[in-house]
């Protein structure tokens, strides 16, 4: 995004991205040191309209020795559950032989296949279910989207058990009346 009357630039050297630790199945965000890419980038951001200077606060041997050439791939640090969810609708089965651009660390592809059979996405045979289908067409995180499915039914059962009630207070107050009137 260009602003214009912006002219400088003050580069720590550090972003937040998101990262998923595959062990824990917890995603956190990290503050991490950005890529050389990144400092590249930045610095353009300085004097787009006008002349401008971009003010870096590390120094250039970090910048050359420290800072990786560019930064690692949004899909080898993240839940891989959408992405498997997604493909799996997209009739795409065999994940592990898929030719990603950046193939994700294998372990967090198996973690993603299991955490979909656990939910009941996926079925033994590792196609999707019916239940994965309509995970699918939600655009969240797989746990949400079987907790909203899921909610679905329990809202059913205690409108059911509300009405039950309702029913069966009319019915012992309809009774009550009959018996006093009769007696």
């Amino acid at each position: 995004m260009t602003i214009d009357g912006i002219v400088y630039v003050i580069d720590p050297g550090y972003c937040k991205q998101s990262s998923y630790n595959a062990r824990t199945g917890m995603e956190s965000l990290v503050i991490t040191p950005i890529s050389k890419a990144s400092a590249n980038q930045r610095a353009g951001r300085a004097g787009r309209v006008s002349p401008g200077k971009a003010f870096r606060l590390y120094t250039a041997w970090a910048y050359k020795h420290e800072l990786e050439d560019n930064t690692v791939p949004e899909i080898q640090r993240t839940n891989l559950g959408n992405v498997v969810l997604l493909l799996k609708s997209l009739g795409i089965n065999d994940l592990i032989h898929f030719d990603f651009m950046d193939p994700p660390p294998h372990e967090t592809l198996v973690l993603a296949l299991e955490q979909l059979y656990a939910l009941g996405a996926l079925n033994n045979l590792g196609e999707l279910t019916k239940m994965g289908r309509r995970m699918a067409e939600l655009p969240v995180d797989p746990m949400v989207a079987k907790m909203i499915l899921a909610s679905e039914k329990l809202v059913s059962i205690v409108d059911m058990y509300v009405r039950q009630c309702i029913t069966a207070h009319f019915t012992v107050d309809t009774l009550r009346r009959e018996v006093s009137i009769h007696c």
